[in-house]
């Protein structure tokens, strides 16, 4: 047999996760040599380049293509249609689109504004979208009248929400009734592209509001309805068809009810708003279409 021959002058093998980041014998850092790094770098660098430029590329072409004021399709050509245009309802205040329950108190209010949460919450969303700027393409309508080839052509028919509910409790004035159990609630239609409402001889589509439950209904009492040229309406609120359709318009505000409930205090009341029109399905409870509801609870301290 022959003897092994051993070199005990050479240095052996480090292994493990120090030897695989820096490999002092190979000059190799995380199994690459700096030619290999340099190669990669390099490769990956214009790979990089060339998917950033296609993407800001086809952004470019999109938005030459894409109409800016309104999507490509709308209407009948909408993915929306495939269930029939049907317009929801939404209400205001609202402090989290999460939580649909009104719960505050007349005796306390936040800050030395002596303002409600909500009553600031309504403030905001009618400056914000309820200017009342005077504009180029405002008209005056006539309730009752169609203005849809006016509407088609980028005007829109003036909505003053301080002149049609000055005379009510439902003002910036009067905290909108946040400083009372009497409190106001913004009630209006979403938006969809070229929708038109189908009304009978009154043109108007009909919003009413009523307890979910038949224990809600017991306690919800002395409602009224405020809505344009129809304030104090205990029977329902009413939208003129003079708005309809919307196209997008610059400076379109989209007409609103408000309803003022008078509640009992410490009592949850969780109420359903509907809209009416006989192209509106108001049936879909699951899916809330052509509604929409929340809660009210008005606490005494």
């Amino acid at each position: 047999m022959t003897e092994q021959q051993y070199n005990f002058d050479e240095e052996p093998k480090k292994g493990g996760i120090g030897s695989f980041i820096w490999n002092p014998r190979t000059k190799e850092f995380l199994g690459r040599s700096g030619l290999s790094w340099l190669k990669v770098s390099f490769f990956y660098a214009i790979f990089y380049t060339c998917l950033g430029a296609f993407f800001i590329g086809m952004l470019a072409v999109f938005f030459q293509i894409m109409p800016v004021d309104k999507p490509t399709y709308f209407g009948e050509s909408s993915t929306m249609a495939q269930k029939g245009l049907n317009p929801g309802l939404g209400f205001r205040p609202q402090i989290d689109v999460e939580d649909n329950l009104i719960n505050y108190s007349p005796s306390v209010f936040e800050g030395d504004s002596q303002f409600s949460t909500y009553s600031k919450n309504l403030k905001n969303f009618l400056a914000a979208k309820y200017d009342n700027k005077d504009e180029d393409n405002l008209i005056d309508c006539i309730d009752g009248q169609d203005y849809s080839a006016e509407l088609m052509k980028g005007k829109v028919c003036r909505f003053d929400y301080e002149k049609i509910f000055e005379n009510t409790n439902c003002t910036a004035k009067n905290n909108f009734g946040y400083q009372t159990n009497k409190l106001c609630v913004l009630v209006k239609m979403n938006k969809i592209v070229s929708w038109m409402p189908e009304v009978g001889e009154d043109k108007h589509v009909k919003i009413t509001c009523a307890g979910e439950t038949s224990v809600d209904q017991d306690n919800l009492k002395n409602v009224k309805y405020h809505s344009e040229n129809n304030i104090g309406n205990s029977d329902a609120g009413y939208l003129d068809a003079k708005y309809f359709p919307f196209y997008s318009q610059p400076n379109y505000k989209a007409p609103f009810v408000f309803v003022e409930f008078d509640m009992e205090m410490n009592t949850l009341v969780n109420v359903r708003c509907i809209a009416h029109a006989a192209n509106i399905d108001n049936e879909d409870r699951m899916n809330l279409r052509g509604m929409t509801k929340f809660g009210i609870y008005v606490r005494s301290e």
